[in-house]
């Protein structure tokens, strides 16, 4: 009998590692267009009332966050981290977060030191709760990252992966992270207040294009984002690349391709500003499974 029980509470303990340590492959609609409109429009100025159904208030809290730049200082008042966030319809929230351990000057050539050692570079998206992540960090020479492909030379282990689910508190003008315990040794700390700048645009990087992949639909993308067996390179797309997909996107955008044993299997291209996602499959079938309007095919 006392073997039988400590059997059942290993079970119980594995199942409770795997489940916390665990993204699920969709995520359920966050917002509506309604309130994803009202919310674009509080952004520009223009506030109007969005409906109480929507909200989501808890001690100073509102959701879902007002789209923009949010940066963070260190003691010195020295800008070494932001996140741009992207508020979509019917998806949570997407940002992508750059972060450093930098204490030097706050300019044009203090910037270049984000791409330094250790430097971090996150897609994600995040619910009232926790965020979840794309990561890639800069330690060194060396390129480490959830998924081999685009220069990630050496994959993060889960272990890691599921420290950095931090929780995220959405305040009126800021976004603080946290999550509990030490910071995963060698990685720039991502804790910390990010305050809404009221002078810088937001935008989208290759990182917030992956994340957003990740919570679509697994019918619609046709792809197990966490299969071991694939490599996942996400990539700017620019100039003479972006031509062929010009008659679906309009100029530059995002490819995600998605490889297994180096022959490739699709192909999602979005463009900038997270507003379509189009997946172009090798066997020449083309799709678009995502559109802001609602519209699909």
């Amino acid at each position: 009998m006392k073997k039988m029980s400590q059997l059942l509470l290993a079970v119980l303990c594995i199942a409770f590692y795997v489940f916390a340590g665990t993204k699920p492959a969709t995520a359920a609609p966050a917002i509506s267009r309604e309130t994803y409109q009202n919310r674009q429009a509080q952004a520009s100025g223009d506030i109007k009332q969005w409906p109480i159904a929507q909200m989501y208030h808890n001690n100073g809290e509102e959701w879902p966050p007002v789209p923009g730049k949010y940066v963070r200082t260190n003691a010195n008042g020295l800008v070494n981290a932001y996140i741009n966030l992207t508020l979509l319809p019917d998806q949570w929230p997407v940002i992508n977060l750059h972060a450093c351990d930098y204490d030097g000057p706050n300019n044009e050539h203090g910037w270049e030191a984000l791409d330094t050692n250790p430097g971090v570079w996150l897609g994600g998206t995040i619910t009232p709760a926790q965020m979840g992540l794309a990561p890639r960090f800069v330690i060194g020479g060396k390129t480490v990252g959830m998924y081999r492909g685009n220069g990630v030379r050496e994959a993060l282990s889960y272990e890691t992966i599921s420290r950095l689910l931090g929780s995220v508190t959405s305040l009126k003008d800021r976004i603080i992270i946290d999550f509990r315990g030490e910071n995963p040794k060698g990685l720039p700390d991502i804790r910390g207040e990010y305050v809404l700048s009221k002078n810088d645009r937001p935008f989208a990087d290759e990182y917030s294009v992956y994340a957003m992949l990740e919570f679509l639909p697994r019918n619609e993308t046709k792809t197990d984002f966490f299969d071991k067996t694939l490599q996942i390179k996400p990539e700017a797309l620019t100039g003479s690349n972006a031509a062929p997909y010009r008659h679906w996107i309009g100029d530059f955008g995002y490819a995600v391709k998605v490889y297994q044993n180096g022959s490739l299997l699709r192909t999602f291209i979005v463009p900038k500003d997270l507003s379509a996602v189009y997946r172009f499959d090798s066997n020449g079938n083309n799709v678009m499974i995502y559109n802001i309007d609602g519209s699909k095919g």
